[in-house]
């Protein structure tokens, strides 16, 4: 496939007609489209997948230009139109897909979709159309499927994400023609009942005999079953294939990364340490401040205490009075008119006399009485103040450990951060390769049960399938069918041989291509390898061995664009091979690259690299590039260039295509 044009009618940005001409000519086959950011240029390669499949990726669906829209009035009508003119298979195609949008009393709405419209030139040189929505669709997924779009229609951040794609094997499969034996297989497919060995089982006269129809409603539920099991074991192989990859990676990294793990995990013990020791100094502080407050006012008062008991010392009403008694204990004495002792007390007598001159030193009326009192609770107090200080010694000590222990291992973390600043988190690669271990264990599980459940199955199919052959074959009719049975199997098997031995001749193929057009575009220690998932891999050699390289962001931009390149040069050519006397040949027609911003990710030395291989990827390259990346690509690359546009830029949302002459 050759794009000749493309021709935009208000599509997004590009208000009126616009039309790009593209450069076919097989010296000159690149054509440069610049433009500045939001001036359109992932809406220029938006516009080729909406003609072609009716997407894209915008974050609304209104494609109406906005000044068109604007200018509207109710009733009006307005359509956006892409149209594509390009060559595939020798044949000249027109694909048009278009959009009628309709002013309301409210606002600006679109029209239900419709398909797209498709001509070609027949061979008397008449322009033809093709009717049938079948045929349309068809016809498009023949020049391109869109499962293979993506490929060749792509933008600078996507590309680094291309060689690790899921369905990345299918698709390259695909491109390289290897679908066709895909298919035949699974038309074959002699543990399928839908197959064409599943339907001559089926046709087989058995003389509808009840141990026949049991046998083969048995067998039926069987080959359902195990073929269920077959697809879950695939799928389970695609699992076990992917965690063995990141599993082998991630080792590879640790590898790599040992002395920065090392270092986490000291940063990760001194960070539990320090949560520790913060609890234990939260619990140390709590500690001095009960302690503290335990007698503190006795403790502090210490001082004044002893001063006022050196001055209670130099008097002597300090030493009168009854040690317990006070005045209204008295006061009872004297009513009573009876002393404890028995003594009768009179007024006037000498005994009241008396009692009557003691009342005058006991409480409340007696100070001396509240002095001795005060003395005793001194005496009590001193008792206290030293073991109240040993322990607040203690406690301020445990806390001042505490404190002292963070702030050191506070100053060692801060010295760990500086070194492992800008290096992996080993801890969480670590971490996920446990997970993956974990995983593959429990798959790799699975996949023994349903293996072993498979073969019990088969053993099962087999048995049951001899039984009823022997009740088959009754008839020359049943002979001829069960002959071609045979005859259909062992093609099954030649196809599946074949298809083996092509995917794996394939691989290793793409593989040198790719590694030799990578060498092109990097001089280094460095390759790539590609998988049976046709996943790609980058290694570095270090002496005498390889390991898995930590791509930079540009070193897997000139990786992927080497993947690509790789996959577009083979699938240019027609590979044959030659078995048991059939010739078989696997081609693939060449196909453009329609790249937004492929310098994107790579510095001045890879773009200049990936400049001189560029136009020798495929029969055509059509980019849409900055203008301060052009500037380091042109000097490698502008001899190849045969046509050059400018995205002129007037607003948001208004930009014209302008020709370079």
């Amino acid at each position: 496939m050759l794009l000749k044009s493309i021709r935009l009618r208000n599509f997004r940005q590009f208000q009126g007609e616009q039309t790009i001409t593209f450069s076919c000519d097989p010296e000159r086959n690149v054509t440069v489209i610049l433009g500045d950011n939001t001036s359109g240029k992932t809406t220029l390669v938006q516009a080729f997948i909406w003609a072609l499949y009716g997407v894209t990726n915008f974050p609304t669906e209104d494609l109406l230009n906005v000044h068109v829209a604007k200018q509207m009035h109710v009733g009006d009508e307005e359509t956006v139109e892409v149209e594509i003119c390009l060559n595939h298979d020798n044949t000249d195609y027109v694909i048009r897909r278009s959009e009628v949008y309709v002013c309301t009393n409210k606002d600006v709405r679109r029209r239900p979709s419709t398909l797209p419209q498709l001509w070609y030139k027949g061979e008397d040189g008449q322009i033809e159309p093709i009717r049938e929505p079948v045929r349309i669709n068809s016809t498009i997924q023949r020049i391109l499927p869109k499962e293979l779009s993506s490929y060749f229609f792509f933008d600078g951040e996507r590309i680094n994400t291309i060689s690790r794609q899921q369905d990345v094997t299918e698709a390259v499969q695909g491109l390289l023609g290897l679908t066709v034996l895909s298919n035949a297989m699974a038309h074959l497919n002699p543990r399928s009942t839908r197959s064409v060995i599943g339907k001559l089982r089926s046709s087989l006269d058995v003389n509808s005999s009840q141990r026949a129809e049991q046998i083969v409603n048995q067998i039926d539920q069987y080959t359902e079953r195990r073929d269920n099991i077959t697809k879950q074991i695939d799928d389970l192989k695609q699992q076990i294939t992917y965690y063995q990859e990141q599993i082998e990676e991630t080792e590879n990294f640790l590898r790599e990364h040992q002395p920065t793990a090392a270092l986490q995990r000291k940063r990760d013990e001194l960070e539990r340490n320090i949560r520790a020791e913060e609890r234990a100094l939260e619990e140390a502080k709590n500690r001095f401040v009960e302690r503290f407050n335990k007698n503190a006012a006795a403790f502090f008062a210490r001082p004044m205490m002893k001063m006022a008991l050196e001055s209670l010392k130099q008097t002597e009403v300090s030493d009168k009075g009854i040690p317990g008694m006070n005045a209204a204990a008295i006061d009872y004495i004297i009513s009573r008119g009876v002393c404890i002792c028995g003594e009768g007390i009179r007024e006037g007598s000498s005994h009241h006399a008396h009692l009557i001159r003691e009342r005058d030193f006991l409480p409340p009326q007696s100070i001396g009485a509240m002095l001795r009192t005060f003395q005793d609770q001194i005496k009590l107090y001193e008792t206290l103040w030293d073991p109240y200080y040993d322990n607040l010694k203690a406690a301020h000590s445990e806390f001042r450990r505490c404190k002292d222990r963070i702030n050191t291992w506070y100053e060692e973390l801060s010295e760990l951060s500086k070194q492992i600043k800008g290096r992996e988190d080993v801890i969480k690669h670590e971490e996920k390769l446990q997970d993956y271990r974990s995983r593959l264990n429990r798959l790799l599980s699975t996949k023994e049960k349903l293996i072993e459940e498979s073969g019990k199955l088969a053993n099962e199919i087999e048995r049951l399938q001899h039984h009823w052959d022997s009740l088959a074959v009754v008839s020359e009719k049943n002979r001829k069918i069960q002959l071609y049975i045979r005859y259909a199997e062992a093609i099954h098997e030649w196809i599946k041989e074949t298809y083996e031995y092509r995917q794996q001749e394939l691989r290793k193929q793409l593989e040198e291509r790719v590694n030799r057009i990578f060498a092109q575009m990097y001089h280094g220690r460095r390759k790539v390898s590609i998988n049976e998932r046709f996943r790609v891999t980058l290694w570095t050699s270090v002496d005498k061995d390889e390991m898995v390289t930590d791509e930079s962001r540009g070193l897997e931009t000139v990786k992927n664009f080497a993947f690509i390149a790789g996959l577009v040069d083979l699938a240019r050519e027609k590979i044959k091979e030659r078995t048991g006397g059939l010739e078989m040949a696997l081609s693939s027609e060449p196909y453009p690259l329609v790249m937004d911003a492929p310098f994107s990710n790579a510095d001045e030395k890879h773009v200049s690299n990936i400049s001189r291989v560029l136009p020798d990827i495929a029969e055509q390259v059509i980019m849409v590039v900055m203008a301060k990346d052009w500037g380091f690509a042109e000097p490698v690359m502008g001899y190849r260039v045969g046509k050059k546009y400018y995205l002129d830029k007037r607003s948001e949302t208004l930009t014209y295509i302008r020709e370079s002459v």
